[in-house]
């Protein structure tokens, strides 16, 4: 979906003229002070969901680790499936396997049920980027004070490395200048096929591999951005202040990781799928980033559904159990209730406006994890000039961007610990959890403060 983008000639003249701003009258309250309002109108029913697409001839498989590979071949020619591409190795592989022309449905029942050989079999799905149309002019970055970032910056503006998996990012533009390293590019036919080197087996978080290094360096990189959905979302997490440009960032001292996972022309809807995603995921693994930011997806069929994406899963799980990895996805602009299984090494945020309440547009159900701030979200485009934005694709890099700041102030911490940091600093409207915000919103300066002291 596209974006109503709208700009303003003038730019803010630093990021202090921004934050008084904030500091008028009519400016929300702290997060501290903040009163989050649960809607009495969201049902808490499963709707009737939109329609998904996917790549009807391509299956991604990934192999029992315990399986023979010559039984894993038989069992594929069984059913005339063509391996077309590898990604991983060892205890992490998935096969990208071309099935027989009008033989999709029954080649997927029969791998499905061979537990001996496979161990998941998912379709290539395909989905937009979480961004609202048309959206509202907004005069000032409400939400940097909503999350309490002032007080925070006092004690830490972040540095901990995001991976953005998104359109790419322009690199060039003076709020993210210095910021962006060249990333990777995984929408390409290339890229799916390089396999293996892609993923440093074994290896801790932020160690890369030659081969991986070689793999990185071959590709044309993520530093670029025709479409603008990847720019917005990493300046909403990372922008410099104090620069005389637009806005500031949640961590404004916090690097991207740019990997392309979708493309589309300026304005036009950018799509990815699973394969792109996986690819791109296995490049995270070399890439020094403990925190990824996915802001795709839709209701029940999405990217957070174990079932539907079986295989993407199994990276996921990698990721965030033996890698320490924090990943972090939008709960979706349909408005509706999901009621998919809470995923627990995933983070997914919807989105609030400027009054506390449910944004119109944001997904809710037993998927939420945290809520932010995602209507009128002030960005920097792709040209350098600002745009205003909706979607939780908004919301979601900004609590991303909070897990920077608490890893940044201490990186040690183990990723149940950053978790148990983002919850513990959380404003919410009932004590807990509930199925609009999830265990809340973040407040910025209370989680550096238990990242410094310890919860």
């Amino acid at each position: 979906m596209s974006s109503n983008q709208t700009k303003g000639k003038r730019l803010f003249a630093t990021a202090l003229s921004c934050l008084m701003l904030l500091g008028a009258t009519q400016a929300p309250a702290l997060s501290a002070e903040m009163k989050l309002k649960s809607p009495t109108n969201r049902p808490l029913t499963r709707p009737n969901v939109p329609k998904v697409t996917w790549q009807e001839d391509i299956l991604l498989i990934t192999p029992d680790m315990k399986a023979d590979n010559d039984e894993v071949k038989d069992a594929l020619s069984d059913v005339h499936g063509t391996v077309v591409a590898t990604l991983g190795d060892g205890r992490l592989k998935m096969l990208v396997v071309k099935c027989e022309k009008g033989k999709f449905a029954e080649t997927e029942k029969k791998l499905t049920a061979d537990k001996k050989h496979f161990t998941a079999v998912g379709r290539n799905y395909r989905f937009a980027a979480n961004v609202v149309p048309n959206d509202p002019k907004f005069s000032s970055s409400w939400h940097l004070t909503a999350m309490n970032c002032p007080k925070a910056w006092d004690k830490g503006q972040g540095g901990a490395k995001i991976a953005v998996l998104d359109s790419g990012c322009q690199a060039s533009v003076a709020d993210l200048n210095g910021k962006v390293e060249k990333g990777f590019d995984a929408n390409t036919p290339a890229a799916k096929a390089l396999g293996g080197i892609l993923m440093a087996s074994g290896s801790l978080p932020g160690v890369t591999d030659l081969a991986g290094a070689i793999a990185a360096e071959a590709s044309s990189g993520a530093n670029t951005d025709q479409n603008g959905h990847g720019t917005w979302v990493a300046s909403a997490a990372v922008a410099a202040m104090n620069n005389s440009q637009v806005t500031a960032g949640i961590a404004p001292s916090s690097t991207v990781y740019p990997i392309r996972i979708a493309d589309a022309a300026k304005g036009s809807t950018a799509m990815t799928d699973d394969l792109s995603v996986a690819c791109a995921m296995f490049k995270v693994f070399t890439s020094g980033a403990r925190i990824v930011n996915l802001s795709y997806g839709g209701p029940y069929y999405g990217f957070h559904n174990p079932v539907i994406h079986g295989p993407l899963h199994k990276i996921f799980m990698e990721y965030y159990y033996a890698r320490q990895g924090l990943i972090f996805l939008s709960a979706g602009n349909d408005a509706i209730f999901d009621g998919t299984p809470n995923c627990p090494y995933i983070n997914m945020v919807s989105a609030i406006d400027s009054s506390g309440n449910l944004a119109d547009f944001s997904n809710y159900g037993t998927i939420v994890d945290f809520t932010a701030p995602g209507k009128g979200i002030v960005v920097t485009d792709i040209d350098g000039l600002d745009a205003t934005v909706n979607g939780t694709s908004f919301s979601c890099p900004i609590v991303a961007a909070v897990a920077s700041l608490i890893l940044s102030k201490n990186p040690a911490l183990p990723n149940v610990a950053v978790e148990g940091i983002l919850k513990a600093s959380c404003v919410n409207s009932t004590p807990g959890w509930n199925p609009y915000f999830g265990w809340g919103m973040p407040d910025a300066k209370k989680a550096v403060d238990l990242a410094t002291f310890g919860l």
